[in-house]
């Protein structure tokens, strides 16, 4: 089950009052018309008929019992699966990556969820997806969707030190540390990436230009969705001369393609990033700049103090 060397965080089955819910329609439309059907067809004592009332009651719920146990929703250091058993020769298997969430909700819509305290929990891979994850009759699902979210929320690096929930509050997550101050970091980093050859310009993000971003970038543009995640992000240009990538800009498996975080060995600081926006964020970013000539591109570069 942990495949890839995910650290299992937590592993929950559906709430036990799904086993109710399942096993009525059985009781409903099996079990009932059967001992109904027996007693007038073989006359049988009642104490006949209470011993087969209570052996198809106990058939049933193993039944229920055994697909609702085989069933589970887990959290690992890397991404959400769910393991669903539903069949005697059937079953699936979802998981959705921190990295390529784009948004996380949880439902609570009935008065069995507010009596019970369960939900549904969801998560989506990009902003038009419906469903791309989910899980219902999650227990304690509001508890829940506070850890997952603050999972999300961590830097990729530090979502591989968690080794429990728990540790997502511990000191070395949430450690507080004396830091530069904001502006000395940018001022700092700005001037590196000046000093690189091939960048020609250099200008910092606002909240305007990473609102637009998230909104226009194409949804397999996963490096630029993470870059926008870290706390100071630049754009820059460069020219015909700009050096190969650190690592393949790339990632295809099969018929999908992705673009995924690059790293940008120029800036010392932990959890660089870089990723190149897409035409239309290129066509948006680019009247930031003086001296944009047209064969020159865009990149972003991204990073926390």
């Amino acid at each position: 089950m942990d495949t890839f060397n995910d650290k299992i965080l937590f592993k929950s089955r559906q709430h036990k009052i799904v086993l109710f819910f399942n096993f009525i329609p059985l009781f409903l439309l099996f079990i009932l018309p059967l001992l109904v059907g027996t007693y007038f067809l073989l006359e049988l004592t009642i104490l006949s008929l209470s011993l087969i009332f209570t052996a198809l009651c106990l058939i049933s719920f193993a039944w229920v019992y055994f697909f609702w146990s085989k069933s589970y929703f887990l959290i690992t250091n890397k991404k959400l699966s769910i393991k669903v058993r539903n069949g005697i020769f059937s079953k699936y298997h979802m998981s959705i990556y921190f990295k390529n969430i784009k948004d996380i909700a949880y439902a609570k819509n009935n008065i069995f969820h507010y009596m019970f305290n369960y939900g549904t929990f969801f998560a989506r891979s990009s902003a038009w997806a419906s469903g791309d994850f989910e899980w219902a009759a999650l227990p304690k699902v509001e508890i829940i969707y506070k850890y997952v979210n603050n999972i999300y929320l961590l830097a990729e690096e530090k979502r591989e030190l968690l080794d429990s929930l728990e540790s997502i509050d511990s000191g070395m997550l949430l450690k507080k540390e004396v830091k530069e101050p904001f502006e000395e970091a940018i001022q700092k980093e700005q001037k590196i990436l000046w000093d690189i050859q091939w960048i020609k310009e250099v200008v910092l993000l606002n909240d305007k230009d990473r609102s637009f971003i998230f909104e226009n970038e194409e949804d397999r543009n996963h490096g630029v969705y993470e870059l926008l995640r870290k706390k100071i992000a630049f754009v820059v240009t460069h020219d015909s001369s700009l050096r190969e990538p650190d690592e393949s800009i790339v990632l295809q498996k099969w018929e999908k393609v992705i673009f995924p975080t690059v790293k940008f060995h120029e800036i010392k600081r932990d959890w660089v990033i870089s990723a190149s926006p897409s035409l239309k964020v290129h066509n948006y970013l680019k009247d930031k700049f003086e001296n944009l000539w047209t064969d020159d591109a865009t990149i972003l570069i991204g990073f926390d103090m």
